[in-house]
């Protein structure tokens, strides 16, 4: 008999986009699916919408939070609530094929492993949610350990994963941090002696859109690396600490409008990253958002300088 798998899917003011990603929950191949959505607060159609759904599938239930409290309270509270003896998520902005809970529940009841995530494409969509370009993306190695995710966050996107129930309940989303809430829930989860199989086969589409994404905001981004650097510092290696750390300086070059290139020097020196193709990609794009930044803020107000943050670390 195949386990219950519970889908939860996290939305706020998305209802167009939202329609696409339960679609391709319903389209799953595997039947024994129950399906949560968990609206944050959203303030369009949406609660109509998901209440029609709703009421002419018995596998939907909605749940309504009053008011926006994030996509990591949104998560916990269907962990919460699931039934199955697996949970996965996805985002309303991004869809699953067809195959993807019936390939990762395999993958975890023939291996009898807790965790496993899957391969994606990029999908790059118009106003009209029309794709106009797809980017693959696969993770090589079978299997991430603790020591591994210390360096990077090979696994990726929440939409990519799967997990015991029983695991995510007692681990569940830290409600703290302003992004990296993925890399910090799967650190944890792999830090208790858990690994993570890579299903290689892709099964998600990653949809990168014109509208809001926690991905984009670089302050964002600037404060959750910071926490995760401070939280598991001790245990990282020497060189995982200087990767870690050129990462930070890198958006906190970006971030902050300063005259001299005093965090630039220090990101470029702290870890080779010209030879690493995703580094060098991702680190060009971060140097020309900074100088774009600084040349805006001149054209605005003239010359600008703020003050630094600092971060102290051991």
């Amino acid at each position: 008999m195949n386990p219950l798998v519970s889908c939860i899917i996290t939305t706020h003011n998305r209802v167009n986009l939202l329609e696409f990603a339960l679609n391709s929950v319903l389209a799953q191949t595997y039947p024994e699916l129950e399906i949560f959505i968990i609206d944050d607060g959203s303030e369009d159609t949406t609660p109509e919408v998901c209440q029609a759904w709703a009421r002419d599938d018995e596998r939907i239930r909605y749940i309504r939070v009053p008011f926006p409290q994030g996509a990591n309270h949104a998560r916990n509270i269907g962990i919460s609530q699931a039934n199955g003896k697996y949970v996965a998520f996805l985002d309303d902005d991004d869809e699953w094929k067809p195959d993807k809970i019936k390939i990762q529940c395999e993958v975890l009841e023939k291996t009898e492993e807790s965790f496993t995530f899957c391969s994606k494409y990029l999908a790059y969509t118009n106003d009209q949610h029309q794709v106009v370009k797809r980017k693959l993306s696969v993770e090589e190695r079978d299997v991430i350990r603790y020591e591994d995710l210390l360096t990077f966050n090979w696994i990726g996107e929440t939409s990519k994963i799967m997990v015991l129930t029983s695991l995510a309940r007692d681990v569940r989303f830290d409600e703290n941090l302003t992004s990296a809430q993925d890399y910090d829930f799967y650190l944890r989860i792999l830090q208790r002696g858990y690994v993570a199989i890579n299903v290689k086969e892709v099964l998600v589409d990653i949809n990168i859109h014109s509208g809001p994404r926690i991905s984009t905001s670089t302050s964002a981004k600037y404060k959750g690396q910071r926490k995760i650097i401070l939280k598991y510092y001790n245990d990282m290696s020497k060189e995982q600490k200087r990767r870690q750390l050129q990462h930070y300086r890198m958006l906190e070059w970006s971030r902050n409008r300063i005259r001299n290139h005093v965090y630039l020097k220090k990101a470029l020196s702290l870890y080779p990253w010209w030879r690493d193709w995703v580094l060098l990609k991702r680190n060009t794009k971060i140097i020309l958002l900074g100088y774009l930044m600084r040349f805006q803020a001149r054209r605005m107000a003239g010359a600008y300088a703020e003050e630094p943050v600092r971060m102290k670390l051991k």
